[in-house]
């Protein structure tokens, strides 16, 4: 069994009259990739910086390799922290900004150029160590800030929205990347409005919302647990609904998004039963632009958390 990298107990934090957290527990084993879920709000970056070390809990508690980082140098220093936003030398070369890195992170000596060798071929960028930021792409700069973040050798290592504004190819190389990084033992821990990528790349998803972790567990079990052996139901629509259509599509159980110009639920009954309820929606005066099936996700996961925190 692997060893708990990241345990938090019944964590509590209030802003003024606002509970940002709410009796969070959650735990990261070395060699597990965990991905934190819920909207803008949810009390995810409030709960990263916990874990950073950078916000003191009002009660419950927060330990990195046994120990407070709020508290213990030696906690935080067995964090890499890797931002959303590009945190690199733009005129520094790939080696450069590793080297500059390795040394802030305490390295010295030879341990600098082992550390930087290995950083450099884990992101794919062996062959640019000379390359300027400047001339790289966006995916290699995202690796690049990745692997910045491991230099020292953490034990937990955080990320923000990994993959933002990266192409389908620099994104799978991005997940390549975080895979090879939990099998070297480190646990990882990354925060992401992208519930497609949560499922490719996570071991386990957890789900904030107002505060509180409504669901935590493995990708596959998470979906199951919701569907069972249903797939689901995806009806779009040019436009919202108006409150008839919306009564027929709460009668099928299904809910809607921010928008509301996509529905989802799981599937019930055969398919001859979809072609029913187009005909009805189009009768109640909506105007379908699709109606599809497909595998459940985290997505449709995460739509009946939100209906069902709303009860």
């Amino acid at each position: 069994m692997s060893a708990t990298v990241l345990e938090i107990s019944d964590a509590r934090r209030a802003f003024a009259d606002r509970q940002a957290l709410a009796d969070v527990s959650l735990q990261v084993a070395a060699g597990e990739i965990v991905a934190l879920l819920g909207p803008n709000g949810a009390g995810k970056t409030t709960l990263m910086r916990a874990i950073a070390g950078r916000l003191r809990l009002d009660s419950g508690s927060v330990k990195v390799n046994g120990l407070e980082p709020y508290s213990s140098p030696a906690a935080r220093a067995a964090l890499g922290i890797v931002p959303q936003a590009i945190a690199l030398y733009t005129q520094l070369t790939v080696r450069q900004n590793l080297e500059v890195f390795a040394r802030l992170a305490g390295l010295a000596g030879p341990r600098v150029d082992a550390s930087v060798a290995v950083a450099m071929s884990r992101a794919g960028l062996s062959d640019r160590a000379d390359e300027r930021l400047v001339n790289l792409s966006g995916g290699m700069q995202r690796r690049l800030n990745i692997v910045a973040g491991t230099l020292h050798h953490p034990k937990l290592l955080l990320l923000d929205e990994p993959t933002v504004g990266v192409d389908l190819h620099a994104r799978e190389s991005i997940h390549a990347l975080l895979r090879v990084l939990r099998d070297s033992g480190m646990g990882i821990l990354f925060s992401t409005h992208d519930f497609d990528q949560a499922a490719e790349v996570a071991d386990r998803a957890a789900f904030m919302i107002d505060g509180r972790l409504v669901s935590a567990g493995p990708v596959e079990d998470l979906i199951r647990d919701t569907f069972g052996e249903a797939r689901e139901i995806v009806v779009v629509f040019h436009k919202a609904p108006a409150d008839a259509a919306r009564q027929i599509l709460g009668a099928w159980k299904l809910t809607a998004s921010d928008d509301e110009h996509e529905w989802n639920g799981p599937q019930s009954g055969d398919y001859s039963a979809l072609a029913r309820l187009e005909a009805d929606l189009q009768q109640a005066g909506a105007h379908v632009s699709e109606i599809r099936v497909r595998e459940p996700g985290l997505g449709g996961v995460f739509r009946h958390l939100t209906d069902r925190s709303r009860l």
